[in-house]
């Protein structure tokens, strides 16, 4: 079934303002700026989006809610823990290196957000780290996984996606897919024992 036209329009007006905050920030990012980018009186912004802040969350709640529902999926998976973690490393790669602009808002404006709208992804994020560790703990208990402690193995992981969009092109010679198969390679080999 085909998601309705507004349903598209939404998504491109997404895409547009993720654009305009990531390329200027969204504190030098004037509503008006993203009407006339969109071609839209500031009113009718307005009939999608309450104010400026809800853009912004909505942008960076979406791509969390979307990302931990398939990381989720795979933590509670029958898959062996060596598989979940190499699924999980090829996604996260794949998912965040390859949209750029919202991992951007992810790491410079989640503190422009309210306290409420920022404790709802703090929260969020620390799933993801408890969906990790989880899979990190299957691995110690089979004797997989070196004697590495899990806080540093994780944020080593997430460290490394994040960082990058300062070096990262998906126009580049290395596509998405390439990335995240040695991603998967550098931290596995790092951390699984022999």
């Amino acid at each position: 079934m085909s998601r309705p036209k507004n349903y598209q329009k939404i998504e491109e007006m997404d895409r547009v303002i993720a654009r305009l905050f990531a390329r200027n920030g969204y504190h030098s990012t004037s509503i008006r700026e993203i009407a006339r980018e969109l071609g839209m009186t500031q009113s009718s912004l307005y009939y999608y989006y309450k104010s400026k802040e809800e853009m912004l969350f909505r942008l960076i709640n979406e791509a969390v809610d979307e990302s931990l529902a398939t990381v989720e999926g795979i933590s509670f998976s029958d898959l062996a823990p060596e598989e979940k973690l190499k699924q999980v490393l090829g996604f996260y790669t794949r998912y965040y290196a390859g949209d750029q602009e919202r991992e951007i808002l992810l790491l410079n404006e989640i503190n422009s957000l309210s306290p409420e709208h920022r404790t709802i992804l703090t929260e969020k994020q620390r799933h993801y780290v408890r969906l990790f560790y989880g899979i990190l703990r299957e691995l110690t208990e089979q004797k997989k996984m070196k004697p590495i402690n899990h806080t540093v193995a994780t944020f080593a992981f997430f460290g490394m996606v994040h960082y990058t969009v300062k070096w990262y092109h998906t126009d580049g010679s290395i596509g998405l897919g390439a990335l995240a198969d040695m991603f998967v390679e550098i931290f596995t080999r790092g951390i699984f024992a022999d």
